[in-house]
């Protein structure tokens, strides 16, 4: 009788350590869930979400052009884009350096989709992009 209380306490105890390794094996891909994605996906034009008139273009040449709220434009290569455009990132910083007036800008990728820019003399202040095709 004892032996036989001892294999139950085995076998359910060996199904409770299954059972959880299998639990955290399957629930283990819901702390990785950064997606990744290539520079080259953030071709497109992208839109300010809290102003329409602002918005930025990427071409596949590694071209960004900056569309300002009063329909001014400047455009600017992006260094490194044919020898990092097809790496696979989950998050993507592009700083254009030395814009009169603004002083760096940070383009700070956290998808294939969402932008966050901030510029380098306006402090703690950052603008959300999203893209538009």
């Amino acid at each position: 009788m004892i032996n036989k209380k001892r294999i139950l306490k085995f076998i359910l105890l060996m199904v409770l350590l299954s059972l959880t390794s299998l639990f955290l094996t399957s629930c283990s891909s819901l702390f990785n869930s950064a997606s990744k994605f290539r520079p080259y996906d953030l071709r497109g034009t992208w839109r300010n979400m809290d102003n329409y008139r602002e918005g930025f273009t990427i071409s596949s040449y590694g071209v960004l052009t900056f569309y300002n709220d009063d329909g001014s434009s400047s455009t600017h290569y992006i260094e490194n884009w044919n020898n990092d455009k097809y790496d696979e990132k989950s998050y993507y910083e592009l700083i254009i350096p030395n814009i009169p007036i603004l002083g760096n800008i940070t383009f700070y990728f956290t998808s294939d989709r969402e932008c966050e820019i901030s510029y380098g003399t306006v402090s703690g202040i950052t603008y959300y992009f999203e893209k538009v095709n």
